[in-house]
């Protein structure tokens, strides 16, 4: 009875057929180091932490635009994610008309009206303030949000510089490796990368808005790939 189990799960095993990979192309590559902008709309490259990076971005965004991408089912982009200052992940702690602290990458921004489609568009959370005794604000990523866990899950690096030295709004950085997947198809994408912050707070004693010291980010080593399967 033994080996008629064996032989039966083998010959289940030996039935199946997995997808075969024919396509994994690097399509795109740009570390910034060259002042390349080719492609992009929307930002501008900073120096960060001895390194060229684009942004730093604060309710604000920018697009890569790739044509002749060539026959895919999928599109992979890597890139280093950094938030500065001190976002606040799923809430404010405002006691009136609480918002979250989003940022989202999404691909073939308005062509899809169903905007919460998972597949076309990754919205998440960073939380990356100051922890006090029992009480912490809590972050999406690596899930999409509204999922709630812990502060800097996920994370790769902490405390790196200030984006904005010297000020009162200001803080450490913090920085996360990611990696995201979607279906697509056609022979030109558009990726665009974005947030939606949320700080009425951020005004200094001279009434000045320092929204931009208080919360923001950018990013470096951006990469995409095209997947065909068979």
């Amino acid at each position: 009875m033994k080996y008629l189990i064996q032989t039966f799960i083998l010959i289940i095993i030996n039935s199946c057929s997995y997808p075969e990979i024919v396509r994994d192309e690097l399509i795109y590559e740009n570390n910034f180091e060259n002042n390349n902008l080719d492609n992009i709309d929307g930002g501008g490259l900073s120096e960060f932490n001895n390194s060229t990076v684009i942004g730093d971005f604060n309710n604000d965004s920018f697009t890569i635009h790739l044509n002749d991408v060539g026959d895919h089912d999928y599109i992979f982009v890597s890139f280093d994610l950094y938030i500065h200052g001190s976002w606040d992940g799923n809430l404010n702690g405002f006691s009136n008309n609480d918002k979250p602290d989003l940022w989202a990458i999404e691909l073939n921004p308005g062509l899809n009206p169903v905007k919460d489609l998972s597949n076309d568009r990754f919205v998440t959370t960073f939380s990356n303030s100051v922890c006090f005794p029992n009480y912490c604000l809590r972050q999406s990523y690596p899930e999409p949000y509204p999922f709630q866990n812990n502060p800097k899950t996920g994370i790769y690096k902490t405390s790196l510089p200030e984006f904005c030295q010297n000020s009162f709004f200001s803080s450490k950085s913090s920085s996360y490796k990611i990696e995201k997947g979607f279906r697509s198809s056609g022979n030109a994408i558009v990726l665009k990368f974005y947030d939606e912050l949320y700080q009425p707070n951020a005004i200094d004693k001279d009434g000045l808005n320092m929204q931009k010291c208080d919360e923001s980010w950018s990013i470096d080593n951006i990469k995409i790939r095209a997947i065909k399967y068979q």
